[in-house]
């Protein structure tokens, strides 16, 4: 049973140089959701940090997707310019949002529900560690669709950092957002990793209890038990995973100490 999620950002994607010989470096990257999944998001709430009437100070997390790419040379518009690197995100929230209108016939610009941010280097500093400090807010607003009431949703990035090394190729990260809904807004920190995993536990008929079973993060496939596949996570990752009780996903349960 597949449970690496997807979610696509179609954004191009450079590749990462290798330099070096005894200890090769790579260029800024995250695991990216045009590969084989998104990151597995964990939020904390920022205390005292809600402003306005309702529930957005309630959100535990979400499967969000992360793109590194080079933006176009100011030369040549054809071409990449390899001397900077930038980073797209975009939430689950508002992607299936926007899926939703544009089933309803609704446009939606693509680019207002992504954040955008550069890199502060290309490669990664002294600690591994890949830095984007600020972005573009995301947002959208939607109307009235199939019953579900008009809302507006924004999300503000910053501070995001990127574990990447030639074993660790920005599989793990730190952040902070502000999620806005309808008036309501309040700041997370956040920690994710690739790929998210859903580790639900499932009953002898296939059906989910709404349980966490952290087994469905094993990177070891385990066929006498149900899995054919590993997870997909970095067996390295292994004793600081941990399946999520609210999102019944795979996450971290602490940032590596680069990170921290």
């Amino acid at each position: 049973m597949k449970r690496i999620l997807l979610l696509s950002l179609t954004l191009a994607v450079a590749p990462g140089a290798v330099t070096g010989c005894s200890q090769p470096r790579i260029d800024c990257m995250t695991g990216h959701a045009s590969g084989i999944g998104a990151f597995a998001m964990k939020y904390t709430l920022v205390p005292g940090s809600k402003t306005g009437e309702g529930s957005c100070d309630t959100v535990k997390g979400e499967i969000v997707g992360l793109e590194k790419y080079n933006p176009a040379s100011a030369k040549d518009p054809n071409k990449q310019d390899l001397t900077k690197a930038s980073l797209a995100i975009r939430t689950t929230t508002l992607g299936q949002l926007a899926v939703d209108a544009q089933a309803a016939g609704i446009m939606v610009d693509e680019e207002k529900i992504n954040s955008l941010g550069d890199f502060v280097s290309t490669v990664p500093d002294d600690e591994d560690v890949c830095t984007v400090p600020t972005f573009t807010v995301a947002e959208g607003d939607f109307p009235e669709i199939g019953g579900a009431p008009a809302t507006s949703v924004k999300y503000a990035w910053k501070n995001v950092r990127v574990r990447v090394t030639t074993a660790y190729e920005g599989t793990e990260m730190v952040g902070e957002v502000t999620y806005t809904r309808d008036g309501c807004s309040a700041s997370y920190t956040v920690v994710g990793l690739w790929p998210a995993v859903y580790c639900e536990e499932v009953d002898a008929e296939g059906k989910g209890t709404g349980k966490p079973d952290t087994t469905w993060c094993d990177p070891q496939a385990n066929p006498d038990a149900g899995r054919a596949y590993g997870s997909g996570i970095n067996p390295d990752f292994e004793d600081n995973v941990t399946c999520d009780p609210d999102l019944l996903l795979c996450v971290l349960k602490q940032p590596p100490p680069s990170l921290r």
